[in-house]
């Protein structure tokens, strides 16, 4: 969910009402700044990852009114977008915001057309991801692709099937996709192009795939493919890492602080409304696991973020949603959130720096929350658009 361009581990991302038009005008790198810095007061125009002579930013717009978040990603501490929706007369009304300034504001800005999926697995999009200032990825049962910041939107057919989870580092993106006999099959491309493809030797016919699959850092990742943990430095050649789980739990997430020190978590033997919960780490890129420790059991699975070498996230839910909290690499854990939702449980959750932290509570339909945190996660705060 979010970018390592700006932290530690894959990034994440937010846009406006698709039932009103926008014009997507493009301008030049100085055009863009000042248009910018106008509507928001203190926007940014510093270059992306991928170089352009050119920057289109998009036209803006207010929030929608009843905007209700469903994914976020940031590319720096003060730049990110939501994806939610929002009431309209004509459907879909998928949405997408936009803040500069670290979520003080917010405007609304072109949206995907395409509606948002009620889950995992259902038609329509869960969440996206922002590789850059202008290269952005909203996912679900399509892909969704902006390469001019979000002044428009296209739909991308190389990558078939539905995408289970999608992350961008380095100037690369990397997707799961997940047909409904659960085979699972990675592609790459680079963020600036669509130039989708195959990985070699990142498939399985037994797959999973979920937010917290994929973990990138600069040029190097980890992702999970069948209960099977595979790595790369540079992303030119893929290994399968040695670390296995416990009989009866399996791979549920994977967090990388650096391209050296990366976190897998496993979780299985389900109860009421629990999972039995460990946590293996490496300080080599992957080659040793040794465990750490174990998360409380509290909620199904959990997805980690690993935002300094010390701390440590599980979100999870169940009957209830819970935020865990570990200042110790994992050998011990205090209870960050625990909010009586009934279980709505966490539409998307990670770190862009080593103290902003952003959390989205919810689904739309249910009624959606997103929180922040600006101190590492000893205070969240519910943001408001």
């Amino acid at each position: 969910m979010w970018s390592t361009a700006a932290k530690r581990k894959g990034g994440l991302a937010m846009a406006s009402s698709v039932g009103r038009k926008w014009a997507a005008t493009a301008v030049a790198v100085a055009t863009a700044a000042a248009a910018a810095a106008a509507a928001f007061g203190a926007a940014s125009a510093s270059a992306s990852a991928v170089e352009r002579t050119a920057v289109v930013r998009p036209a803006v717009g207010p929030v929608p009114k009843g905007f209700e978040p469903a994914s976020m990603t940031f590319v720096s501490a003060s730049e990110g977008w939501v994806l939610g929706t929002a009431p309209c007369t004509h459907a879909p009304c998928t949405s997408v915001v936009w803040t500069t300034n670290g979520g003080k504001s917010w405007v609304g800005v072109p949206a995907p057309l395409l509606k948002l999926g009620s889950g995992v697995g259902s038609v329509g999009l869960i969440r996206m991801r922002f590789a850059d200032a202008s290269d952005g990825f909203a996912f679900g049962s399509q892909l969704w692709v902006t390469h001019n910041g979000a002044a428009s939107w296209y739909r991308v057919t190389q990558v078939p099937n539905y995408i289970a989870d999608l992350e961008a580092s380095a100037g690369v993106v990397y997707a799961i996709s997940l047909q409904a006999s659960f085979h699972e099959t990675v592609y790459s491309s680079p963020a600036g192009t669509d130039s989708w493809h195959k990985v070699s030797g990142l498939s399985s016919p037994h797959g999973y795939a979920g937010l917290g699959s994929i973990a990138l850092h600069g040029t190097a990742g980890w992702i999970i493919v069948g209960d099977r943990l595979y790595s790369t430095t540079t992303g030119a050649h893929w290994v399968r890492d040695s670390v296995t789980c416990p009989t009866q739990l399996g791979m549920t997430s994977v967090a990388a602080y650096s391209a050296t020190q990366v976190t897998l978590l496993c979780s299985g033997l389900p109860a009421a409304g629990s999972t039995q919960k460990e946590l293996y780490a490496s300080t080599d890129g992957g080659t040793h696991f040794s465990k750490v420790g174990a998360v409380p059991a509290g909620g199904d699975g959990g997805v980690l973020a690993e935002p300094t070498p010390t701390h440590l996230f599980v979100a999870t839910a169940s009957g209830a949603t819970w935020l865990y909290v570990s200042t110790n690499g994992g050998k011990s854990w205090t209870q960050e959130l625990f909010l009586t939702d009934g279980g709505k449980g966490w539409g998307d959750f990670g770190f862009t720096t080593a103290s902003q932290g952003v959390a989205v509570e919810g689904r739309p339909a249910e009624g959606s929350k997103m929180y922040m945190t600006k101190n590492a996660g000893a205070a969240w705060s519910v943001v408001k658009f």
